[in-house]
């Protein structure tokens, strides 16, 4: 599972450059640019031969596959050598404790947006790579801000800080098999009531519920209630019910009735048999197999059921539907980037592999390999994921989980996911979850 929650040659011998040697050149004088546009925000620039890379991925997973690659070829074309460490999904929490040290082993290291926000920017340890927008992208002809949407770019920095630049877009969305289900893929239900109404049409067909969920992971039961407020109270509005530390934003007959959506599914009998004693991944592999219609997750779903999806499967998503014609359709997203400590030894060296990975060429791998959505609007995402990419560029991108992950880390896990996860499974009403929620957030932030 997921943390979700994720995976120099020699000159040649004739007069005339050789291309590589052009091209290391155009990259030097290009980084050279760009650290003394960085100086003032970085402890140390180094010689700019070599950087330190620690990374989120594990050796044998697809995305360290594409990124080794463009190291290897990195190297080769200017001459930098970078010593990476696949340290896995823990990566930023090893990191942690040598951030405020005179030793800080990586001068680069890529995880979850949420992780790099908390660890690396409210500690005040995270370089602004804002610098790095201007910088050539190689081999293309505009600058790194040419190719990263802001809309991205402005999700990852608080303060006017830059503290993460993003390489790969995770988002949820409604998955089925389009093969089975062929009027659903041609137009998908764009309103609450036009899902209900296909719900019960499903339901009537499998003899079952047709929404699948895995109970047991609270993260995934998270996105229910999410996206429930957000299409009821409008974006934003689960984050300033959080920051609300009296606990009273809960209460409100608003939030309420947001709620009362999901507590009709569960009580309508709308999940799956079984759903709230599952153990993860069984309700998956049931959805897989086609005994279930509707799978609330993220875009590493496909990767994470396709061993159990038979070979006519096709996968097919549609955002959660609006809760009226005129209601809230954003699109939820979190994204994997690099980010620099701020006392990074090899800064510029890092920086400079930053504006390398982000050139096509080498980008289009984390679609084509590993499968999943980059930022770049020109990478087409893997078939799988292409409703997403469409949901992508044409509605507004907001924060997953409006930024609790990140903001209320703590709060999320000891008081949210508990509770959600018995609203989930019928043992609390929307109004009695809300009661609670209220009751218990006020006793956690007055003593957190």
């Amino acid at each position: 599972m997921p943390d979700a929650g994720y995976r120099g040659p020699a000159a040649a011998r004739s007069p005339h450059l050789s291309r590589r040697t052009l091209l290391a050149a155009t990259l030097a004088a290009a980084v050279g640019l760009t650290a003394s546009a960085c100086g003032a925000g970085a402890a140390a620039q180094g010689d700019g031969k070599s950087f330190t890379y620690w990374s989120m991925w594990k050796q044998n997973e697809p995305q360290a596959k594409v990124l080794q690659a463009a190291i290897d070829q990195f190297t080769k074309d200017t001459g930098v050598t970078v010593h990476v460490q696949w340290k896995g999904r823990q990566v930023i929490q090893q990191l942690a404790p040598t951030l405020n040290t005179s030793n800080v082993p990586a001068d680069l290291v890529d995880s979850p947006d949420r992780s790099a926000y908390a660890q690396l920017h409210m500690t005040g340890q995270a370089l602004d790579l804002t610098p790095v927008l201007k910088a050539a992208v190689p081999g293309e002809s505009g600058t790194v801000a040419d190719v990263i949407p802001a809309k991205y770019l402005d999700l990852n920095t608080t303060g006017g800080v830059l503290w993460q630049m993003p390489y790969e877009v995770i988002l949820s969305q409604l998955w089925f098999d389009g093969s089975a289900l062929p009027d659903v893929a041609a137009e998908p239900p764009a309103t609450w009531d036009e899902f209900v109404e296909l719900l019960d049409a499903r339901k009537k067909a499998l003899g079952d519920g047709p929404l699948a969920l895995d109970a047991d992971v609270p993260d995934y039961g998270a996105y229910w209630t999410y996206y429930a407020v957000a299409r009821g109270l409008g974006d934003g509005a689960f984050g300033k019910a959080v920051a609300d530390r009296t606990g009273a934003s809960f209460r409100t007959d608003a939030f309420v009735e947001a709620l009362e959506h999901v507590e009709k599914l569960v009580k309508g009998g709308y999940f799956t048999n079984g759903y709230d004693a599952s153990k993860w991944p069984t309700v998956q592999q049931k959805w897989a197999k086609g005994k279930s219609d509707f799978l609330l997750l993220g875009t590493f779903a496909p990767s994470e059921t396709a061993e159990f999806a038979g070979d006519s499967f096709a996968y097919r998503s549609f955002p959660f539907p609006a809760f009226g014609p005129s209601g809230d359709t954003s699109q939820d997203i979190y994204l994997i980037g690099f980010s620099i400590p701020k006392k990074a030894r090899n800064s510029a060296a890092a920086q400079k592999f930053i504006s390398y990975f982000l050139a096509r060429k080498h980008l289009e791998g984390i679609s084509t390999q590993a499968r999943n959505i980059t930022p770049r609007s020109d990478i087409a995402a893997p078939p799988e994921l292409a409703d997403g990419q469409k949901a992508l560029e044409t509605r507004k991108v907001v924060k997953s989980l409006d930024g609790v992950k990140e903001t209320a880390a703590d709060w999320y896990t000891k008081v949210f996911l508990p509770l959600n996860t018995k609203f989930l499974t019928g043992r609390l009403s929307s109004r009695s979850f809300a009661e609670k929620l209220a009751g218990d957030s006020a006793t956690y932030w007055k003593s957190a």
